[in-house]
């Protein structure tokens, strides 16, 4: 899930109209590879929708956004530890 369920979501009938959804929790993890959207209705019952039109939009950086900064020790399943070993794995 990217975002939160809030509690006014039910209350349009349009549904999300130019509402930005976001994730800024990929810092530092490899762009490459394919990128899949999946929207899903939760609750009981039978949904349906239409995506009438999205747009994604990526910023990054040149640099490795945790360069000099050391995981803390003893933490090896850190998110920086992970995504430091990950990255050393495909860097040339």
């Amino acid at each position: 899930m990217i975002l939160s369920r809030r509690p006014k979501d039910d209350d349009a009938k349009d549904g999300f109209t130019n509402w930005p959804f976001m994730t800024t929790h990929t810092w530092g993890e490899n762009p490459i590879g394919k990128w899949k959207l999946i929207a899903r209705f939760q609750g009981p019952g039978k949904h349906r929708g239409t995506l009438k039109k999205f747009s994604l939009m990526l910023h990054g950086t040149k640099e490795p956004p945790y360069a000099g900064i050391e995981p803390l020790l003893g933490h090896v399943n850190s998110k920086l530890q992970v995504v430091q070993t990950a990255h050393k794995r495909i860097s040339p």
